[in-house]
């Protein structure tokens, strides 16, 4: 069985974990506040691209590394914008947090690494 590489590994980890610590704050703050259960919406669908990616990748498709950089990029620019315009410290951090580990994925998916893992010779 051919080893993966760490950059790989770390890429498809941060695609999940980041879509699941964003749902897990929506879930605190639907359950904290008075807030709508449609909150967790944009949650869940960042979970969902992200877990198309992640599975795209998981599967050697090279298609799947153009797709990610659309969605990471389209999620960092939304966690630099909740950043902006959050009110509470919290949040701040949070989405500054979720924002660096994006452009971070989005640099691992255009590492050599992650070429060779999908493209093999032709990288």
């Amino acid at each position: 069985m051919k080893r993966v590489a760490v950059e790989v590994r770390v890429t498809i980890g941060l695609l999940l974990g980041l879509g699941l610590a964003y749902v897990a704050l929506g879930a605190i703050i639907v359950t904290t506040s008075e807030a709508s259960p449609r909150t967790l919406l944009l949650p869940l669908a960042s979970l969902v691209l992200g877990g198309l990616v992640a599975g795209g990748l998981a599967l050697r498709m090279p298609s799947a590394r153009f797709l990610g950089f659309a969605v990471v990029a389209l999620l960092a620019i939304l966690h630099a914008f909740l950043l902006l315009a959050s009110a509470v410290m919290w949040f701040k951090l949070f989405s500054g947090l979720l924002a660096a580990g994006y452009v971070y994925t989005g640099v691992l998916l255009n590492s050599g690494p992650m070429r060779r893992y999908l493209l093999g010779d032709a990288a």
